[in-house]
């Protein structure tokens, strides 16, 4: 697999997403209705008002602000 493909492989689909209870930035990809794949940053991880780990995947106020982008077309299901 070359460079290209590799980075494309990771980050391909992958948009900004600002989560509207904390303001910090992630990026997600959302493969379908089901399935949501989010790039957290050490600075997002930092900014995020719930404590996130193995038991808490993900942030519940970062799920509201998925599935209203979702709703308002401002993040794609493909």
């Amino acid at each position: 697999m070359s460079r290209t493909e590799r980075q494309q492989y990771l980050e391909g689909g992958l948009a900004d997403l600002v989560c509207e209870s904390c303001a910090a930035l992630v990026r997600v990809r959302k493969s379908s209705p089901r399935q949501t794949s989010v790039q957290w940053s050490t600075a997002a991880v930092r900014q995020c008002a719930t404590e996130l780990g193995a038991l808490v995947p993900t942030c519940p106020g970062l799920r509201a602000s998925i599935d209203q982008a979702v709703r308002a077309g401002r993040l794609d299901v493909a």
